[in-house]
């Protein structure tokens, strides 16, 4: 059983109220770990840019991958459960791979058709919050951009920017549009006081 930790207000928008120590150390090592391996394969394309560039770009492609972990724990998950309006927000400013795209002077165009398809995805999931059917259309829509981004991005994308997109459809249009923890669902650790420790 792992402790439970209140988390610092700055960081509620990214982690909630309260985590895990598990749940924190798993966000940290998907933005460590994946974040790593696709810098790595972006190795060409980062050298080819000013380093401030190249460090931006890094850090989205780190905050994607960390954030396909943590909109999937309770803490994110029931924050935003709590706080619609700030869930509209985290869908809108969700460009991150077109960003990347213009940072690392790579092609604009498919960063700008696979987000536009994971924001209004996000948008349709998120209008179906508290029905039955958001888990189902939320993983349908999930999978079809996955399998778009597979077969229809451009041979000549990089297969780090591939990756991303993927990973970037499954963190914004599932993990985060879709309620996977109810408001009210609380893990065990979190209801004993014997496990919480203050941050």
């Amino acid at each position: 059983m792992s402790a439970t930790v209140r988390i610092p207000k700055a960081l509620h928008e990214i982690l909630g109220r309260e985590q895990s120590l598990l749940e924190i150390g798993l966000v940290v090592l998907a933005a460590l770990g994946f974040g790593a391996a696709l810098s790595v394969s972006a190795a060409d394309e980062l050298a080819g840019v000013p380093a401030w560039r190249a460090a931006l770009a890094v850090l989205l492609i780190a905050d994607i991958a960390a954030g396909c972990i943590a909109n999937f724990t309770r803490g994110t998950d029931r924050h935003y459960a709590e706080n619609p309006r700030s869930r509209w927000v985290f869908i809108a400013v969700h460009w991150h791979l077109v960003a990347i795209a213009v940072l690392l002077d790579l092609p604009v165009f498919p960063a700008l058709v696979v987000t536009a398809y994971a924001l209004t995805a996000a948008s349709i999931v998120n209008l179906l919050h508290g029905r039955h059917l958001q888990i189902a259309v939320g993983a349908s829509t999930m999978v079809t951009g996955v399998v778009g981004i597979i077969f229809w991005m451009p041979q000549s994308t990089p297969p780090f920017l591939v990756a991303t997109s993927a990973l970037f459809v499954v963190k914004v249009v599932f993990a985060f549009a879709v309620t996977h923890h109810g408001v009210d669902d609380r893990a065990p650790e979190a209801a004993s006081p014997s496990t919480r420790v203050h941050a």
